[in-house]
Protein backbone atom coordinates (compact mmCIF):
# COMPACT_ATOMS: atom_id res chain seq x y z
CA UNK A 1 0.00 0.00 0.00
CA UNK A 2 1.25 3.42 -0.86
CA UNK A 3 1.98 5.93 1.85
CA UNK A 4 -0.85 8.44 2.41
CA UNK A 5 1.66 11.29 2.12
CA UNK A 6 4.36 10.70 -0.44
CA UNK A 7 6.31 13.74 0.67
CA UNK A 8 6.93 12.24 4.11
CA UNK A 9 9.77 9.94 5.01
CA UNK A 10 8.10 8.74 8.24
CA UNK A 11 5.00 9.35 10.33
CA UNK A 12 6.91 9.07 13.59
CA UNK A 13 7.82 12.28 15.38
CA UNK A 14 11.02 12.26 17.41
CA UNK A 15 11.77 14.62 20.27
CA UNK A 16 14.92 16.64 19.80
CA UNK A 17 16.23 16.89 23.36
CA UNK A 18 18.97 19.34 22.40
CA UNK A 19 16.43 21.71 20.86
CA UNK A 20 14.12 21.27 23.85
CA UNK A 21 16.92 22.17 26.29
CA UNK A 22 18.02 25.11 24.15
CA UNK A 23 14.51 26.53 24.11
CA UNK A 24 14.07 25.89 27.83
CA UNK A 25 17.31 27.75 28.62
CA UNK A 26 16.03 30.65 26.57
CA UNK A 27 13.09 30.89 29.00
CA UNK A 28 15.30 31.36 32.06
CA UNK A 29 13.50 34.53 33.17
CA UNK A 30 10.12 32.81 33.22
CA UNK A 31 11.72 29.81 34.93
CA UNK A 32 13.20 32.00 37.66
CA UNK A 33 9.90 33.85 38.16
CA UNK A 34 8.02 30.56 38.50
CA UNK A 35 10.57 29.22 41.00
CA UNK A 36 10.43 32.39 43.13
CA UNK A 37 6.63 32.43 43.09
CA UNK A 38 6.49 28.79 44.16
CA UNK A 39 9.07 29.43 46.91
CA UNK A 40 7.04 32.38 48.22
CA UNK A 41 3.77 30.44 48.22
CA UNK A 42 5.20 27.30 49.78
CA UNK A 43 7.26 29.33 52.28
CA UNK A 44 4.14 31.23 53.36
CA UNK A 45 2.25 27.96 53.72
CA UNK A 46 5.05 26.48 55.83
CA UNK A 47 5.16 29.55 58.06
CA UNK A 48 1.41 29.50 58.66
CA UNK A 49 1.46 25.75 59.21
CA UNK A 50 4.27 26.05 61.75
CA UNK A 51 2.44 28.74 63.69
CA UNK A 52 -0.80 26.75 63.73
CA UNK A 53 0.98 23.59 64.89
CA UNK A 54 2.79 25.42 67.68
CA UNK A 55 -0.40 27.20 68.83
CA UNK A 56 -2.35 23.94 68.78
CA UNK A 57 0.37 22.06 70.62
CA UNK A 58 0.70 24.80 73.21
CA UNK A 59 -3.06 24.99 73.83
CA UNK A 60 -3.35 21.21 73.97
CA UNK A 61 -0.49 20.97 76.44
CA UNK A 62 -2.03 23.69 78.59
CA UNK A 63 -5.39 21.91 78.67
CA UNK A 64 -3.94 18.49 79.43
CA UNK A 65 -1.41 19.65 82.01
CA UNK A 66 -2.02 18.54 85.60
CA UNK A 67 0.09 20.51 88.04
CA UNK A 68 0.64 20.11 91.74
CA UNK A 69 -0.30 22.89 94.11
CA UNK A 70 3.33 23.98 94.42
CA UNK A 71 3.76 24.01 90.63
CA UNK A 72 0.58 26.04 90.22
CA UNK A 73 1.84 28.56 92.77
CA UNK A 74 5.15 28.86 90.88
CA UNK A 75 3.25 29.50 87.64
CA UNK A 76 1.03 32.09 89.34
CA UNK A 77 4.10 33.86 90.76
CA UNK A 78 5.71 33.89 87.31
CA UNK A 79 2.54 35.29 85.72
CA UNK A 80 2.37 38.07 88.32
CA UNK A 81 6.07 38.84 87.89
CA UNK A 82 5.56 38.97 84.12
CA UNK A 83 2.83 41.57 84.55
CA UNK A 84 5.06 43.58 86.88
CA UNK A 85 7.94 43.47 84.40
CA UNK A 86 5.70 44.51 81.51
CA UNK A 87 4.25 47.41 83.51
CA UNK A 88 7.68 48.60 84.60
CA UNK A 89 9.04 48.31 81.06
CA UNK A 90 6.09 50.30 79.73
CA UNK A 91 6.65 52.97 82.38
CA UNK A 92 10.34 53.33 81.53
CA UNK A 93 9.56 53.47 77.82
CA UNK A 94 6.86 56.17 78.07
CA UNK A 95 7.60 58.25 81.16
CA UNK A 96 9.07 61.64 80.28
CA UNK A 97 10.58 61.89 83.75
CA UNK A 98 12.48 58.61 83.31
CA UNK A 99 13.95 59.80 80.00
CA UNK A 100 15.27 63.12 81.32
CA UNK A 101 18.92 63.85 81.88
CA UNK A 102 19.03 64.06 85.69
CA UNK A 103 22.10 66.32 85.49
CA UNK A 104 20.32 68.84 83.25
CA UNK A 105 16.73 68.96 84.45
CA UNK A 106 14.77 71.85 82.94
CA UNK A 107 12.11 73.27 85.22
CA UNK A 108 9.91 76.34 85.46
CA UNK A 109 8.88 77.56 88.94
CA UNK A 110 5.95 79.92 89.63
CA UNK A 111 5.20 81.62 92.97
CA UNK A 112 1.51 82.27 93.71
CA UNK A 113 -0.04 84.36 96.46
CA UNK A 114 -3.54 83.89 97.93
CA UNK A 115 -4.74 87.07 99.65
CA UNK A 116 -7.94 88.90 100.54
CA UNK A 117 -9.09 85.69 102.20
CA UNK A 118 -10.59 85.28 105.68
CA UNK A 119 -8.32 83.59 108.20
CA UNK A 120 -10.63 80.64 108.81
CA UNK A 121 -11.09 80.09 105.04
CA UNK A 122 -7.43 80.42 104.02
CA UNK A 123 -6.34 76.79 104.82
CA UNK A 124 -9.10 75.22 102.75
CA UNK A 125 -8.50 77.65 99.88
CA UNK A 126 -4.79 76.82 99.82
CA UNK A 127 -5.40 73.08 100.10
CA UNK A 128 -7.90 73.29 97.23
CA UNK A 129 -5.18 74.56 94.92
CA UNK A 130 -2.61 72.05 96.17
CA UNK A 131 -5.08 69.18 95.79
CA UNK A 132 -5.88 70.31 92.24
CA UNK A 133 -2.19 70.46 91.31
CA UNK A 134 -0.96 67.32 93.04
CA UNK A 135 -3.79 64.83 92.62
CA UNK A 136 -4.58 64.81 88.92
CA UNK A 137 -6.80 67.82 88.40
CA UNK A 138 -4.08 69.85 86.72
CA UNK A 139 -3.08 66.86 84.56
CA UNK A 140 -6.67 66.44 83.35
CA UNK A 141 -6.88 70.13 82.56
CA UNK A 142 -3.58 70.06 80.67
CA UNK A 143 -4.72 67.09 78.62
CA UNK A 144 -7.96 68.85 77.72
CA UNK A 145 -6.44 72.30 77.24
CA UNK A 146 -3.16 73.69 76.14
CA UNK A 147 -1.40 75.38 73.27
CA UNK A 148 0.65 72.23 72.84
CA UNK A 149 -0.52 68.65 72.47
CA UNK A 150 -0.05 67.14 75.93
CA UNK A 151 -1.70 63.87 74.91
CA UNK A 152 -0.04 61.29 77.15
CA UNK A 153 -1.05 59.00 79.95
CA UNK A 154 -2.27 60.89 83.02
CA UNK A 155 0.28 59.20 85.27
CA UNK A 156 3.17 60.42 83.11
CA UNK A 157 1.74 63.94 82.87
CA UNK A 158 1.18 64.18 86.64
CA UNK A 159 4.88 63.55 87.25
CA UNK A 160 5.74 66.80 85.48
CA UNK A 161 3.59 68.99 87.75
CA UNK A 162 4.34 69.52 91.46
CA UNK A 163 3.31 72.11 94.09
CA UNK A 164 4.47 72.87 97.62
CA UNK A 165 4.53 75.44 100.41
CA UNK A 166 7.58 76.51 102.33
CA UNK A 167 7.77 76.15 106.11
CA UNK A 168 8.55 79.54 107.62
CA UNK A 169 10.55 80.35 110.75
CA UNK A 170 9.11 81.38 114.12
CA UNK A 171 9.27 85.23 113.73
CA UNK A 172 7.23 85.04 110.50
CA UNK A 173 4.64 82.74 112.12
CA UNK A 174 4.27 85.13 115.10
CA UNK A 175 3.74 88.09 112.73
CA UNK A 176 1.07 86.21 110.81
CA UNK A 177 -0.71 85.27 114.06
CA UNK A 178 -0.75 88.89 115.25
CA UNK A 179 -2.10 90.03 111.86
CA UNK A 180 -4.87 87.46 112.03
CA UNK A 181 -5.76 88.45 115.58
CA UNK A 182 -6.16 92.09 114.57
CA UNK A 183 -8.97 91.04 112.19
CA UNK A 184 -7.19 91.79 108.90
CA UNK A 185 -7.34 89.49 105.86
CA UNK A 186 -4.78 86.68 105.72
CA UNK A 187 -2.59 85.58 102.85
CA UNK A 188 -0.81 82.36 101.79
CA UNK A 189 1.99 81.47 99.38
CA UNK A 190 2.61 78.29 97.34
CA UNK A 191 4.92 77.24 94.54
CA UNK A 192 4.10 75.41 91.29
CA UNK A 193 6.99 73.58 89.63
CA UNK A 194 6.81 72.36 86.03
CA UNK A 195 9.35 69.86 84.66
CA UNK A 196 9.77 69.66 80.87
CA UNK A 197 11.53 67.50 78.37
CA UNK A 198 13.46 70.63 77.46
CA UNK A 199 13.39 74.32 78.41
CA UNK A 200 10.88 75.23 75.69
CA UNK A 201 8.46 72.48 76.67
CA UNK A 202 8.70 73.43 80.37
CA UNK A 203 7.96 77.08 79.61
CA UNK A 204 5.02 76.27 77.34
CA UNK A 205 3.48 73.96 79.92
CA UNK A 206 3.95 76.64 82.60
CA UNK A 207 2.13 79.21 80.47
CA UNK A 208 -0.73 76.77 79.96
CA UNK A 209 -0.80 76.09 83.70
CA UNK A 210 -1.11 79.81 84.44
CA UNK A 211 -4.22 79.97 82.28
CA UNK A 212 -5.61 76.81 83.88
CA UNK A 213 -5.11 78.15 87.44
CA UNK A 214 -6.74 81.44 86.50
CA UNK A 215 -9.82 79.51 85.36
CA UNK A 216 -9.74 77.18 88.34
CA UNK A 217 -9.63 80.15 90.76
CA UNK A 218 -13.30 80.90 89.96
CA UNK A 219 -14.32 77.41 91.05
CA UNK A 220 -12.30 77.66 94.28
CA UNK A 221 -13.97 80.99 95.11
CA UNK A 222 -17.37 79.37 94.83
CA UNK A 223 -16.51 76.29 96.90
CA UNK A 224 -13.80 77.36 99.40
CA UNK A 225 -14.26 81.10 99.93
CA UNK A 226 -13.60 84.51 98.46
CA UNK A 227 -9.97 85.33 97.73
CA UNK A 228 -7.58 86.69 95.13
CA UNK A 229 -4.97 84.51 93.37
CA UNK A 230 -1.92 86.40 92.10
CA UNK A 231 1.17 85.20 90.22
CA UNK A 232 3.98 86.99 92.00
CA UNK A 233 6.99 85.75 90.05
CA UNK A 234 8.29 82.96 87.83
CA UNK A 235 11.73 81.61 87.04
CA UNK A 236 13.37 79.14 84.66
CA UNK A 237 16.14 76.93 85.91
CA UNK A 238 18.34 73.94 84.97
CA UNK A 239 19.39 71.80 87.91
CA UNK A 240 21.12 68.52 88.68
CA UNK A 241 18.50 66.43 90.48
CA UNK A 242 20.19 63.68 92.48
CA UNK A 243 16.78 62.43 93.65
CA UNK A 244 15.62 61.94 90.05
CA UNK A 245 18.89 60.19 89.21
CA UNK A 246 18.43 57.79 92.12
CA UNK A 247 14.83 57.14 91.08
CA UNK A 248 15.84 56.36 87.50
CA UNK A 249 18.62 54.01 88.64
CA UNK A 250 16.27 52.28 91.06
CA UNK A 251 13.64 51.64 88.39
CA UNK A 252 16.18 50.31 85.88
CA UNK A 253 17.84 48.09 88.47
CA UNK A 254 14.42 46.79 89.51
CA UNK A 255 13.57 45.97 85.89
CA UNK A 256 16.86 44.15 85.34
CA UNK A 257 16.48 42.15 88.56
CA UNK A 258 12.87 41.26 87.80
CA UNK A 259 13.73 40.08 84.29
CA UNK A 260 16.54 37.91 85.63
CA UNK A 261 14.25 36.44 88.28
CA UNK A 262 11.54 35.76 85.73
CA UNK A 263 13.99 33.99 83.42
CA UNK A 264 15.27 31.87 86.28
CA UNK A 265 11.71 30.91 87.22
CA UNK A 266 10.63 30.00 83.67
CA UNK A 267 13.85 28.10 82.97
CA UNK A 268 13.06 25.86 85.94
CA UNK A 269 9.56 25.09 84.63
CA UNK A 270 8.61 21.72 83.24
CA UNK A 271 6.95 21.53 79.80
CA UNK A 272 3.53 21.37 81.45
CA UNK A 273 4.25 24.40 83.63
CA UNK A 274 5.60 26.32 80.66
CA UNK A 275 2.50 25.54 78.59
CA UNK A 276 0.19 26.74 81.40
CA UNK A 277 2.37 29.82 81.93
CA UNK A 278 2.18 30.83 78.25
CA UNK A 279 -1.57 30.24 78.19
CA UNK A 280 -2.32 32.28 81.32
CA UNK A 281 0.29 35.04 81.12
CA UNK A 282 -1.83 37.07 78.72
CA UNK A 283 0.77 37.01 75.93
CA UNK A 284 -0.20 37.71 72.36
CA UNK A 285 0.71 35.36 69.51
CA UNK A 286 4.03 37.05 68.73
CA UNK A 287 5.20 36.82 72.33
CA UNK A 288 4.13 33.18 72.58
CA UNK A 289 5.94 32.41 69.34
CA UNK A 290 9.12 34.05 70.64
CA UNK A 291 8.89 32.21 73.94
CA UNK A 292 8.37 28.88 72.19
CA UNK A 293 11.35 29.53 69.92
CA UNK A 294 13.52 30.32 72.93
CA UNK A 295 12.33 27.16 74.65
CA UNK A 296 12.88 24.85 71.69
CA UNK A 297 16.06 26.55 70.56
CA UNK A 298 14.64 27.26 67.12
CA UNK A 299 15.63 30.37 65.32
CA UNK A 300 13.40 32.51 63.14
CA UNK A 301 10.01 31.23 62.02
CA UNK A 302 11.16 31.36 58.37
CA UNK A 303 10.64 27.84 56.96
CA UNK A 304 13.81 27.44 54.88
CA UNK A 305 12.92 23.83 54.12
CA UNK A 306 9.69 24.90 52.45
CA UNK A 307 11.41 27.73 50.57
CA UNK A 308 14.05 25.39 49.11
CA UNK A 309 11.36 22.84 48.30
CA UNK A 310 9.35 25.58 46.61
CA UNK A 311 12.33 26.64 44.49
CA UNK A 312 12.97 23.13 43.23
CA UNK A 313 9.27 22.47 42.88
CA UNK A 314 8.78 25.62 40.83
CA UNK A 315 11.66 24.70 38.53
CA UNK A 316 10.36 21.16 38.11
CA UNK A 317 6.79 22.34 37.47
CA UNK A 318 7.86 24.88 34.86
CA UNK A 319 10.16 22.38 33.11
CA UNK A 320 7.39 19.79 33.08
CA UNK A 321 4.82 22.22 31.73
CA UNK A 322 7.23 23.50 29.10
CA UNK A 323 8.14 19.96 28.02
CA UNK A 324 4.45 19.05 27.68
CA UNK A 325 3.82 22.23 25.69
CA UNK A 326 6.82 21.46 23.46
CA UNK A 327 5.79 17.87 22.77
CA UNK A 328 2.06 18.48 22.28
CA UNK A 329 2.47 21.43 19.92
CA UNK A 330 2.16 20.41 16.26
CA UNK A 331 4.65 23.00 15.02
CA UNK A 332 7.83 22.26 13.12
CA UNK A 333 10.49 22.63 15.80
CA UNK A 334 13.77 22.67 13.86
CA UNK A 335 15.37 22.46 10.43
CA UNK A 336 16.76 19.05 11.38
CA UNK A 337 13.21 17.84 11.98
CA UNK A 338 12.15 19.05 8.53
CA UNK A 339 15.03 17.20 6.91
CA UNK A 340 14.19 14.06 8.86
CA UNK A 341 10.41 14.07 8.18
CA UNK A 342 10.03 15.29 4.59
CA UNK A 343 11.35 14.14 1.25
CA UNK A 344 11.59 17.57 -0.34
CA UNK A 345 14.93 19.30 0.23
CA UNK A 346 15.26 21.85 3.02
CA UNK A 347 17.92 24.39 2.14
CA UNK A 348 18.46 25.58 5.70
CA UNK A 349 17.34 28.21 8.17
CA UNK A 350 17.91 31.95 8.44
CA UNK A 351 17.99 33.39 12.01
CA UNK A 352 15.61 36.31 12.59
CA UNK A 353 16.74 37.91 15.88
CA UNK A 354 14.20 40.33 17.31
CA UNK A 355 16.98 42.41 18.81
CA UNK A 356 18.75 42.69 15.46
CA UNK A 357 15.90 43.91 13.25
CA UNK A 358 17.46 47.29 12.52
CA UNK A 359 20.90 45.79 11.87
CA UNK A 360 19.38 43.12 9.67
CA UNK A 361 17.54 45.66 7.58
CA UNK A 362 20.70 47.68 6.96
CA UNK A 363 22.62 44.48 6.16
CA UNK A 364 20.06 43.19 3.69
CA UNK A 365 19.87 46.57 1.97
CA UNK A 366 23.64 46.55 1.44
CA UNK A 367 23.49 43.02 0.05
CA UNK A 368 20.77 43.96 -2.42
CA UNK A 369 22.81 46.92 -3.70
CA UNK A 370 26.14 45.10 -3.85
CA UNK A 371 24.76 41.94 -5.41
CA UNK A 372 27.34 39.83 -3.65
CA UNK A 373 27.16 37.24 -0.89
CA UNK A 374 28.29 38.10 2.63
CA UNK A 375 31.38 36.55 4.09
CA UNK A 376 31.71 34.53 7.26
CA UNK A 377 32.47 37.70 9.23
CA UNK A 378 29.08 39.25 8.41
CA UNK A 379 26.38 39.88 10.97
CA UNK A 380 24.41 37.16 12.68
CA UNK A 381 22.68 35.02 10.06
CA UNK A 382 24.92 36.17 7.20
CA UNK A 383 26.73 32.87 6.84
CA UNK A 384 23.52 30.85 7.03
CA UNK A 385 21.92 33.19 4.52
CA UNK A 386 24.81 32.67 2.12
CA UNK A 387 24.48 28.90 2.41
CA UNK A 388 20.73 29.03 1.74
CA UNK A 389 21.17 31.31 -1.24
CA UNK A 390 23.87 29.14 -2.80
CA UNK A 391 21.93 25.92 -2.25
CA UNK A 392 18.83 27.39 -3.94
CA UNK A 393 21.00 28.63 -6.82
CA UNK A 394 22.60 25.22 -7.34
CA UNK A 395 19.26 23.38 -7.09
CA UNK A 396 17.64 25.69 -9.66
CA UNK A 397 20.64 25.31 -11.98
CA UNK A 398 20.53 21.53 -11.70
CA UNK A 399 16.78 21.35 -12.35
CA UNK A 400 16.81 24.01 -15.01
CA UNK A 401 14.48 26.30 -13.06
CA UNK A 402 14.57 29.95 -14.11
CA UNK A 403 11.53 31.15 -12.20
CA UNK A 404 10.01 30.10 -8.89
CA UNK A 405 7.67 31.50 -6.26
CA UNK A 406 8.54 31.82 -2.55
CA UNK A 407 5.21 30.90 -0.93
CA UNK A 408 4.35 30.96 2.76
CA UNK A 409 1.20 29.72 4.48
CA UNK A 410 1.27 32.54 7.05
CA UNK A 411 1.61 36.34 6.96
CA UNK A 412 5.25 37.33 6.78
CA UNK A 413 6.82 39.90 9.07
CA UNK A 414 8.58 42.97 7.73
CA UNK A 415 12.12 41.69 8.29
CA UNK A 416 11.19 38.37 6.67
CA UNK A 417 9.86 40.14 3.59
CA UNK A 418 13.04 42.21 3.43
CA UNK A 419 15.12 39.05 3.67
CA UNK A 420 13.21 37.39 0.82
CA UNK A 421 13.48 40.58 -1.25
CA UNK A 422 17.25 40.54 -0.73
CA UNK A 423 17.30 36.84 -1.67
CA UNK A 424 15.41 37.65 -4.86
CA UNK A 425 17.98 40.32 -5.67
CA UNK A 426 20.81 37.84 -5.15
CA UNK A 427 19.20 35.13 -7.30
CA UNK A 428 18.38 37.63 -10.04
CA UNK A 429 22.09 38.14 -10.53
CA UNK A 430 22.29 34.42 -11.35
CA UNK A 431 19.40 34.53 -13.81
CA UNK A 432 16.79 33.17 -11.42
CA UNK A 433 13.56 35.12 -10.91
CA UNK A 434 12.02 34.80 -7.44
CA UNK A 435 8.50 36.06 -6.72
CA UNK A 436 6.99 36.48 -3.25
CA UNK A 437 3.60 34.94 -2.41
CA UNK A 438 2.64 35.94 1.13
CA UNK A 439 0.01 33.68 2.76
CA UNK A 440 -0.35 31.70 -0.47
CA UNK A 441 -3.08 29.22 0.49
CA UNK A 442 -5.21 31.87 2.13
CA UNK A 443 -5.10 34.36 -0.75
CA UNK A 444 -6.96 32.93 -3.77
CA UNK A 445 -5.88 35.82 -5.99
CA UNK A 446 -2.35 34.45 -6.29
CA UNK A 447 -3.26 30.83 -7.04
CA UNK A 448 -3.18 31.48 -10.81
CA UNK A 449 0.28 32.99 -10.41
CA UNK A 450 1.44 29.90 -8.51
CA UNK A 451 0.04 27.57 -11.18
CA UNK A 452 1.63 29.63 -13.94
CA UNK A 453 5.03 29.66 -12.27
CA UNK A 454 4.86 25.92 -11.59
CA UNK A 455 7.77 25.95 -9.15
CA UNK A 456 7.41 26.77 -5.43
CA UNK A 457 9.95 27.46 -2.72
CA UNK A 458 8.11 26.74 0.54
CA UNK A 459 8.77 29.34 3.22
CA UNK A 460 8.34 28.08 6.81
CA UNK A 461 8.81 29.64 10.20
CA UNK A 462 10.08 27.42 12.98
CA UNK A 463 7.64 27.51 15.88
CA UNK A 464 4.78 28.83 13.69
CA UNK A 465 4.45 26.45 10.77
CA UNK A 466 2.67 23.26 11.79
CA UNK A 467 2.88 19.79 10.28
CA UNK A 468 -0.75 20.15 9.24
CA UNK A 469 0.07 23.35 7.34
CA UNK A 470 2.91 21.57 5.48
CA UNK A 471 0.63 18.64 4.61
CA UNK A 472 -2.14 20.94 3.36
CA UNK A 473 0.30 22.97 1.29
CA UNK A 474 1.92 19.89 -0.27
CA UNK A 475 -1.48 18.39 -1.03
CA UNK A 476 -2.55 21.61 -2.73
CA UNK A 477 0.62 21.87 -4.78
CA UNK A 478 0.50 18.23 -5.95
CA UNK A 479 -3.18 18.46 -6.86
CA UNK A 480 -2.50 21.47 -9.06
CA UNK A 481 0.68 20.15 -10.65
CA UNK A 482 2.95 22.61 -8.88
CA UNK A 483 6.43 21.29 -8.19
CA UNK A 484 8.05 21.98 -4.83
CA UNK A 485 11.69 22.89 -5.41
CA UNK A 486 12.43 22.84 -1.68
CA UNK A 487 11.93 24.75 1.52
CA UNK A 488 13.62 27.42 3.58
CA UNK A 489 12.89 28.24 7.22
CA UNK A 490 13.10 31.38 9.31
CA UNK A 491 14.58 30.67 12.72
CA UNK A 492 13.60 32.65 15.82
CA UNK A 493 16.56 33.30 18.14
CA UNK A 494 15.86 32.27 21.76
Amino acid sequence: MDKPYTWKRTEETEIDLADLLRRLCGKWKQLAACALAAAALLGGYGWLKGRDVQDTAQKGAAQEAELTEEEEKSVADAVQLTKDVDSLQEYLDNSVLMKLDAYHKDKYVMLYCIDHAKRQELPRITESYLNFLLNGGAADALEAYGSKDWKMDKSYLSELVSAYQKTYSSPYQIAVAETSASGMFSESLFYVEITGQDAKAAEQMALDMQEILARHAKEVQETAGSHKLTLISSAKNVTADSGLQAQQQEKRALLSTSQANLKAMTDAFSKEQHAVYLDTAGMDKKEKQKALEEETGSQSGIPFKYIVLGLFGGVFAYCGAFACWYVLRDTVKSVAEMKRLYTFPCYGGIPMAAAGVKTGRVFLGKMAKQGGLPGASAIQGGQEYAKVCNRIRLACKKQGVAKLCAASDFPLQRQEKECLAALAGQLKGFGIELELADNALGDTDIWDSLAKTGQVLMVCRIGTTTHRMVDDAMGFYLENGIAVTGAVAFLPVF
